[in-house]
């Protein structure tokens, strides 16, 4: 498989890797020239690519067989406008300007905090996104913009995650460390979470199985900030975190229960239901 990755962030690095490893051609993008030779020594291929700016040449696409989207602001003062409106709207236009017509395999790395404060309700991938939050609004439309390159040359995914754990993510550790603390947080929301090893997993599964549509690829654990902490402290004997936050109305918030009930019944199996149960990287 030829595989291409555009934004080599913790998502976009752990999967090129992986893939190089399973003996795949992949090729990854940044807009970092001080990265661009890490990335061409440990990869088959690296390219400049600064989706923010017009023109953009992906002319390194046209072989390609699998796409990963997967970007986020990084540069200084860089707000989530420039990189999910204009950015993703730049990538879309450019990707219709492919001169091959062989199909390619897009999955687009997206949010469940997409759902916004549910009030702990249960959310699939077709209940309702959260418009009010300005951030939420610009990553819906991001949704939407690659989710209409789907035709004949283009099958799209897009995988809504939760935050991210895993090797140099250690929420556990994190929480222990922060026992007895105040935490400018709201302790009673409830988050999602998806490990990363989990994620690079589930990215090939899409493309392996030519999954289209939106789906949830999130843990099995559905607890509040205060629920999850006061279980990992009570464990090691510890204070109880001290959640000192409550979010005012027009603050962005999410708490929903997210299924992924969907992607399991494609096949996919986790090998982190939770980040409570230990797990060997496989």
């Amino acid at each position: 498989m030829r595989f291409g990755v555009i934004g080599c962030g913790y998502v976009g690095m752990d999967t090129a890797i992986r893939l190089k490893y399973a003996n795949h051609h992949v090729i990854a993008t940044t807009r970092s020239k001080a990265r661009l030779g890490e990335l061409q020594e440990l990869l088959h291929g690296a390219h400049l690519l600064d989706i923010t700016e017009p023109d953009l040449d992906l002319s390194f696409a046209d072989s390609l067989d699998g796409l990963l989207i997967s970007v986020a602001p990084t540069m200084k003062g860089e707000g989530y406008s420039s990189v999910f409106a204009r950015g993703i709207r730049n990538l879309t236009h450019a990707l219709r300007q492919r001169p091959r017509q062989k199909s390619l395999h897009i999955t687009y790395i997206s949010s469940a905090g997409l759902y916004g404060d549910q009030g702990g309700a249960s959310v699939t991938e077709d209940s309702a996104v959260d418009t009010h939050s300005p951030v939420n609004a610009l990553l819906g439309a991001a949704e939407e913009l690659v989710l209409d390159l789907s035709s004949n040359q283009f099958k799209i995914c897009i995988l809504r995650l939760g935050g991210i754990y895993g090797p140099g993510r250690d929420m556990v550790s994190m929480i222990r460390q922060a026992a007895g603390q105040q935490v400018p947080k709201y302790g009673n929301a409830v988050t999602a979470w998806s490990n990363i090893v989990d994620i690079t997993r589930g990215i090939y599964f899409a493309y392996e199985n030519q999954l289209e549509g939106i789906y949830n690829l999130v843990d099995d654990m559905q607890l509040s900030r205060r629920e999850l902490s006061t279980m990992i402290c009570d464990l090691d004997g510890l204070p109880p975190v001290i959640w000192s936050h409550t979010p005012s109305p027009n603050e962005r918030n999410m708490n929903a229960r997210v299924s992924n009930a969907k992607l399991k019944n494609e096949g996919f199996q986790l090998i982190s239901p939770s980040m409570l149960i230990p797990t060997t990287a496989p």
